[in-house]
């Protein structure tokens, strides 16, 4: 009964005292230590695994084609040729100059080419100097035969024209800084009732605790990647045309005349279009992972228990209270580091390029000394075949190297644009020859498409408009002297021209100079013409779209020669 009174006035009603790892209960028979304990929610954010290197892909390089003028007599004049067109080569700058050739005669010229691109890149972490690369290759060849038809004179000749030059290369060295950062948090509760039998001295209690424990789980991932390489890129080819051409004298002083242009790589060097890219590249990678894992818990609790003695069991009144909420957080950091180094390798081909257009011409003799022509080559659309193959690799330190290829071989065409040519001479002596032409070409409808693609801009891979290119014009001047010796006759040659090549955004512009002469061996039949042109180009702050993501930035200084050597043979 001393226990029960006891009970009743409060001397002996619960109390609760907390400890770091636990409560304190205090109970009519003694004091009891409640762990503090977490209900576990099941489950936890796993932290990520092994680092692995970032993906790498070589930058695709978009060298746009240059169109091969024919001829070093016309080149060292700078191909002001349109009004005058009295060679063999009169095929590809107006067919209709054709008619001004009196005798049968085959022609062949070569060409060889030096070119040296001084590039310079805004960007500190794209380090750049200066590619020069070499070429050489059959630029013309051909046979003429004048005719009569239906009482007028005629010629028709058979021409091997070079067309497009793709030959270029680029290097540069590359760094690069990139990082991640990324965090994951997982929120979650769980409720649990946990009972538990404390005996005492003077007897037992059954406590019963109803918790719920609320987990966050908070994972924090940064990675860093430094990287150092190097990108290597040369591209070779040509496209070469079959010409049969024919021209008809009209009148006296007006001749019309068309080519048949049969587009083939190959012909020539028996190589077809190919570029390959190859990139290598070192580097180094931290990882750094943190994981915070924070448990909060609460509850209440309610217990029943017995007063026991050696005369008497006495029941506890039950009681109740809260469980003090704790928290509980765990922290954990790990950082790795390693090194990685690999490649980047493509090889693109095209192969059975083939395409065909015309060519024509007109030619006006308006007076002894002055003459006009004009020279229309229809657009045209060409189809390949072309196989990319990929070939990649890569090895963490410590780790298994890795490599992958790929290869893909579609049908693909490319729209070529319409081109014309004016152009006048004045012939101020039967020595003395001046001339001047202009001419434009339609690149903005250079159009690339690949079998199951979206039409594209050669120039950059964009979307055809997307990035639109404009059309491109050009004008030439040209002055020849000839200087008549008994047995010979030795001519020079002096030109300037100013074009547009296509770029995307606005054309770069190209400046030029040629110097040319020659020397004639021989009268009538039999009589033999060799001539030589040199051409200088020069382009300033040029091919700003060479590389993709560095638009803006990369600037070229372009300086090309050219030397052309030609030999005619009359029969």
């Amino acid at each position: 009964m001393l226990l029960a009174s006891l009970l009743t006035a409060g001397w002996l009603a619960p109390a609760v005292y907390t400890h770091a790892q636990s409560f304190t209960l205090s109970t009519a028979v003694g004091d009891i230590q409640v762990p503090l304990i977490h209900v576990s929610p099941g489950g936890t954010l796993t932290p990520p695994g092994t680092p692995v290197a970032p993906p790498f892909t070589a930058p695709a390089i978009f060298a746009a084609p240059l169109p091969s003028g024919s001829g070093a007599r016309a080149l060292g004049a700078a191909g002001a040729f349109t009004a005058i067109a009295d060679d063999a080569t009169a095929a590809s700058w107006n067919p209709a100059g054709l008619i001004q050739l009196e005798r049968p005669e085959v022609s062949a010229v070569f060409r060889l080419k030096r070119e040296d691109d001084h590039h310079s890149s805004a960007d500190a972490a794209y380090r750049v100097g200066t590619d020069d690369h070499s070429s050489y290759a059959l630029n013309y060849l051909s046979a003429v035969a004048p005719v009569r038809i239906l009482e007028r004179n005629a010629v028709v000749s058979m021409n091997l024209q070079e067309v497009f030059d793709f030959s270029h290369r680029f290097r540069a060295e590359f760094e690069q800084h990139t990082g991640s950062h990324s965090r994951r948090t997982r929120h979650a509760a769980a409720s649990d009732t946990v009972q538990t039998h404390y005996a005492l001295e003077n007897g037992y209690i059954d406590l019963t605790e109803q918790l719920t424990t609320m987990q966050t789980t908070t994972v924090r991932q940064r990675q860093s990647t430094t990287m150092l390489g190097q990108v290597d890129f040369e591209q070779e080819g040509g496209v070469q045309a079959l010409s049969p051409a024919f021209a008809l004298e009209l009148t006296p002083t007006l001749a019309v005349g068309a080519a048949v242009n049969v587009y083939l790589t190959g012909l020539t060097d028996g190589q077809s279009i190919r570029s390959h890219t190859f990139a290598r590249y070192t580097g180094a990678l931290e990882h750094r992972v943190s994981m915070r894992d924070e448990r909060r818990t609460e509850g209440t609790w309610n217990y029943t228990g017995m007063y026991v003695s050696p005369t008497v069991q006495v029941p506890l009144d039950p009681e109740s209270g809260e469980v003090p909420s704790h928290t509980a957080t765990e922290r954990d950091e790990t950082v790795t580091r390693h090194a990685f180094e690999g490649f980047y390798e493509i090889d693109d081909r095209i192969d059975d390029f083939a395409g065909v257009n015309a060519t024509f011409g007109a030619l006006w003799t308006a007076s002894s000394r002055l003459s006009f022509g004009l020279c229309l080559d229809l657009p045209w659309q060409a189809s390949a075949r072309q196989t990319k193959t990929i070939r990649s690799g890569v090895q963490v330190e410590g780790g298994p190297a890795e490599s992958d290829q790929t290869v893909a071989a579609r049908d693909v065409t490319f729209d070529f644009p319409l081109y014309w040519a004016a152009g006048a001479a004045w012939r101020w002596t039967d020595r003395l020859t001046s001339s001047l032409d202009v001419s434009q070409t339609l690149w903005s409808d250079y159009v690339y498409h690949a079998e199951g693609d979206p039409r594209r801009n050669p120039l950059d891979g964009s979307s055809y408009g997307e990035h639109p290119v404009d059309d491109c014009w050009a004008a030439r001047t040209g002055l020849e002297y000839l200087w008549v010796l008994t047995k010979t006759e030795i001519p020079f040659r002096l030109g300037l021209s100013c074009e547009q090549r296509p770029s995307v955004g606005s054309p770069d512009t190209y400046g030029g100079v040629s110097l040319g002469s020659g020397i004639s061996l021989g009268q009538g039949a039999n009589k033999v013409i060799l001539d030589v042109a040199y051409v200088f180009t020069w382009g300033r702050d040029v091919m700003g779209t060479l590389m993709p993501g560095q638009t803006g930035s990369l600037e070229t200084d372009m300086n090309r020669h050219d030397l052309y050597l030609s030999c005619i043979y009359h029969f």
